[in-house]
């Protein structure tokens, strides 16, 4: 079985190394050309997934010519706002491949999921490609920790045969066909770790925190209706599962991102500082004014757009969302 990952990224290193686990050959590429020496020669990714020694039969290349020859399959874990500029050039090669996405996100020119930017590029109608979602951190799906996740496609019968291809006793693997809310909840649980970890910096409390949480997972379900999601995927492991994780877990860095906000940051001092890619940063950008189009009520989602993209005082934002008009729960 031969596998190449578009994707040296945390993620992509992680899964690549749990790929060739379970007896795969693998090809990495790189986008940073400088990255391949190192990997060559010490086999441990040290600028974005540290500590971690890749198995032999991982071989690296900066080459996406060379990573799509290689393989019948491959796996996209490049960043959101990198996909569709790096694939573009390889469409033809994409479309007969057997594709699964692990990029969280929407595209924030055309609002498309990453599954639909695939599609686009590939001129493929989508039943050889997947994505893949849930809770999931790269520091313990590299340590051999276990973890369950979905794989979604609008084939079935494709997400059946990538559950049989990466499944293994530590990485639970289940299927289903809605991929429009797997990939939905993947993105959005990153906007929402943002808040999450706002709250958090300003030691809000875990009452707080609960009420957060649940009205989060409520704008969620209301913007996948909208798109045709099921409501029922948002209770599994690409809604909820990944929301908790995202949202609580000390390696989230979403949650992260919020703290600093809450300190004070500078949002855009922030990502400037960072080396690894904070999706949630990107991701409210487009489901703020997804939203607007669609006309689904999502004030957290808006509130978080107005302090990251606008700099709106923290606190005033609190405010604003704690004197909103009596509701009924959704």
């Amino acid at each position: 079985m031969k596998i190449s990952v578009i994707g040296a990224g945390a993620w992509g290193t992680a899964f690549a190394i749990h790929c060739a686990r379970i007896g795969a050959e693998i090809m990495l590429w790189a986008f940073e050309e400088e990255l391949i020496p190192e990997l060559q020669a010490t086999r441990e990714n040290t600028a974005f997934l540290p500590g971690f020694k890749m198995p032999d039969s991982v071989r690296f290349t900066h080459s996406i010519d060379d990573a799509l020859d290689f393989a019948e399959t491959i796996i996209i874990a490049t960043p959101s706002f990198a996909l569709r500029a790096t694939l573009t050039p390889f469409g033809a090669k994409l479309k007969n491949k057997k594709v699964l996405i692990l990029t969280k996100g929407i595209e924030r020119s055309t609002f498309k999921l990453m599954n639909e930017v695939v599609e686009e590029i590939a001129g493929s109608p989508g039943d050889n490609i997947a994505t893949l979602s849930g809770p999931s951190f790269a520091k313990e799906v590299a340590r051999g920790l276990f973890t369950a996740v979905v794989v979604a496609s609008k084939n079935i019968d494709f997400s059946h045969a990538l559950q049989q291809q990466i499944h293994s006793d530590y990485f639970r693997v289940y299927r289903i066909d809605d991929i429009i809310g797997v990939e939905l909840g993947g993105a959005l649980k990153n906007v929402m770790a943002i808040g999450s970890g706002i709250i958090d910096g300003l030691n809000f409390g875990m009452n707080t925190q609960a009420a957060f949480t649940t009205r989060a997972l409520a704008e969620i379900k209301r913007l996948g209706k909208a798109l045709g999601a099921r409501e029922s995927t948002f209770m599994g492991l690409s809604g909820m599962g990944d929301l908790i994780l995202t949202s609580y877990g000390s390696l989230s860095r979403n949650r992260l991102f919020g703290m600093e906000l809450a300190s004070g940051k500078k949002s855009a001092d922030i990502i400037k500082s960072r080396k690894t890619v904070v999706e949630g940063y990107y991701t409210i950008n487009a489901a703020y004014n997804l939203a607007r189009k669609l006309g689904v009520e999502m004030p957290i989602t808006e509130e978080l757009y107005h302090i990251v993209y606008e700099g709106k005082d923290i606190p005033a934002s609190l405010k604003d969302i704690i004197k909103r008009e009596f509701k009924t729960e959704d």
